[in-house]
């Protein structure tokens, strides 16, 4: 199946059946960047038509980007594409739902995120600060451990870097 098709499943039935396949496919496509700063490519404030042709250019590997969505909303909607503005914030708010619900962030359930920023987005989404970060190694593949601002922790499992079957 090609992308535009993995797309439109999950986004009928956005179910871990569907979820799996279309992350795979993100992970696949020589787009993908697990540590893409997009920001600091954008620099500060970008036109619209920046945000649309650099995110453009590196889709389908910015796919459930919380950020990506939210910043071609602003794009789109800088310049009067409302229907489009819209259809990105419901794409960045289902990204963001999409960490949310692949675990509790606990050592026994990490979250699961595409790129380092997701952890970022998930972060300031919920309104948590992470203190301190480290990388931990476990069985079923690396993860980011956040110290956040109350002391606790919080695990986002790297989807890049699982061991082939995990």
């Amino acid at each position: 199946m090609e992308f535009p098709d993995i797309m439109e499943a999950f986004l009928l039935d956005p179910t871990p059946e569907t979820r799996r396949p279309l992350r795979a496919a993100i992970l696949g496509d020589r787009t993908f960047d697990p540590r893409i700063a997009l920001r600091e490519q954008l620099g500060e404030a970008p036109s619209p038509q920046a945000v649309l042709g650099t995110i453009g250019a590196r889709m389908p590997g910015l796919f459930l980007s919380p950020q990506a969505h939210g910043l071609l909303a602003r794009a789109h909607q800088a310049l009067g594409q409302e229907s489009d503005a819209e259809r990105e914030r419901k794409l960045s708010l289902l990204a963001l739902h999409e960490i949310e619900d692949s675990g509790t962030g606990t050592v026994d359930s990490p979250l699961e995120v595409l790129r380092v920023q997701d952890e970022y987005d998930h972060l300031q989404a919920t309104r948590r600060r992470s203190t301190a970060q480290r990388l931990h190694r476990t069985d079923l593949g690396e993860v980011d451990v956040h110290t956040l601002e109350d002391g606790t922790e919080l695990w986002f499992r790297l989807l890049w870097r699982v061991p082939a079957g995990g």
